[in-house]
């Protein structure tokens, strides 16, 4: 029996290089052998590519050793489906996805613009508040902006502490810093340019996260809703992926009104059309405190697929196996290209 031939991308330029191989060991191990053939795809930090025999090789990696630029390029012409398994910029903001698509090669996710415009909390942001949907109040950044910026000033003064400062293009939380006065904001931003020119200053939320979690299938499903839970002052990378990410996460969320998962499962829908995004998508809400009003927070293209992640979790109390969502996601993956 023919076995589709699976290619694995995962590592990358990121600072979620370490997320993405864990994600990508859960993604290997859950494919069905009988049904796949898997090739792995090894980018390292600095952009190399290496086809490995075996993910627990990922790292480390001979760096000293000449990227085999043809054969890597001859393996992913042999590829059925890629599934990019891999966060942040250079994977997951339209770059991977413009060269698999120069490269006609299907893949998983959504395209080009899609994924960058998800991938920049700005901009992102903006079309959510166009279109009429509540997100936090933001101001953006540019690499031509510092801490003593006027409008920067004049809008803390108005919105107050505490606030976010962020790297407009990262996720696993990597380069987020809660500021709660003046003297903490220049060191955030300093934190912050380390991983992106382009800067998100956000007023904090005080709420539940919850998240949702989308899936293209024939027809397109929308999960119920589940909990973030964290002891740390906010959701960091720690909590996600050094910590047992486990005892972060409540799912299904409790003590939610049936109407508000419904508006929150219907928000996560708009969001997700709204952007045009393909496949799959998790996207992230807060559930302010004494009001309950529903706040979007970001939408991820390629989300977490660790044991510890929400995504597969949210589907697996749906009926939908971890092993069952790799499958759709191989079969779906060759219909939408």
């Amino acid at each position: 029996m023919y076995k589709s031939k699976i290619g694995l991308i995962f590592g990358g330029r990121s600072a979620e290089h370490e997320v993405s191989i864990m994600s990508a060991k859960s993604v290997l191990k859950a494919m069905n052998k009988d049904k796949y053939e898997g090739t792995l795809f090894y980018i390292s930090k600095e952009g190399q590519w290496h086809l490995i025999k075996d993910i627990n090789d990922a790292l480390p990696v001979d760096l000293n050793e000449k990227p085999m630029k043809n054969k890597v390029l001859e393996a992913l012409y042999k590829q059925d489906v890629i599934l990019p398994i891999i966060h942040g910029p250079y994977g997951e903001d339209g770059r991977l996805q413009g060269f698999l698509e120069t490269l006609n090669i299907p893949y998983l996710g959504s395209k080009v613009l899609a994924s960058a415009l998800c991938m920049d909390k700005i901009v992102s942001k903006t079309i959510l508040q166009h279109a009429g949907l509540d997100t936090a109040s933001f101001y953006p950044l540019t690499h031509h902006t510092s801490a003593e910026d006027q409008g920067l000033i004049k809008w803390l003064n108005d919105k107050g502490f505490p606030v976010f400062v962020k790297p407009s293009n990262m996720g696993s939380s990597v380069g987020i810093s809660k500021v709660n006065n003046f003297n903490e904001l220049k060191d955030a931003i300093d934190h912050a340019r380390k991983f992106d020119t382009r800067l998100i200053v956000e007023k904090a939320i005080v709420g539940r996260e919850v998240e949702c979690a989308v899936l293209d299938d024939q027809d397109i499903k929308v999960s119920g809703v589940g909990e973030v839970i964290s002891s740390h002052d906010f959701y960091d990378y720690e909590a996600k992926y050094v910590d047992d990410g486990q005892e972060k996460m409540a799912v299904p969320a409790q003590n939610i009104s049936k109407e508000t998962i419904e508006k929150i499962q219907n928000l996560a829908l708009e969001a997700y059309r709204l952007h045009d995004c393909k496949g799959l998508a998790r996207i992230d809400f807060f559930l302010e405190k004494d009001t309950d009003r529903v706040i979007i927070n970001e939408i991820n293209t390629l989300p977490g697929m660790t044991i510890f992640s929400m995504y597969p979790a949210l589907f697996e109390v749906e009926g939908i196996s971890y092993e069952l969502l790799i499958d759709m996601f191989i079969e779906n993956a060759k219909v939408a290209h």
